[in-house]
């Protein structure tokens, strides 16, 4: 009789443990099913540059254009100064003939 009880009992555990472990396995599984459709809805949106480089970068394109205006406005200076040289020089001939 002792025996059997025994048998019976270990038999109980067993059987606790066998639906545990099954408790477990399907937690598992939904947990996983769960952070997957987390995972899939979740939106990468890109990081945006700290601010301490957002200022040297606009710095830098702020004087690329004041050095890209001066040389226009040095560019056009030199035309003038020509231009006036060549009206000169056909002011000249124009009155010589």
């Amino acid at each position: 009789i002792h025996v059997a009880e025994q048998q019976k009992a270990q038999k109980l555990q067993e059987e606790q443990r066998a639906q545990d472990i099954e408790k477990r396995r399907i937690g598992r599984r939904r947990q996983n099913e769960i952070m997957a459709r987390i995972q899939a809805a979740i939106i990468q949106v890109p990081k945006p540059p700290p601010n301490h480089t957002i200022k040297p970068i606009e710095a830098k394109t702020f004087l690329k254009k004041k050095r890209e205006a001066e040389d226009t406005y040095k560019e056009i200076k030199k035309f003038e100064k020509s231009m006036a040289g060549n009206a000169s020089a056909v002011h000249s001939q124009v009155t010589d003939r």
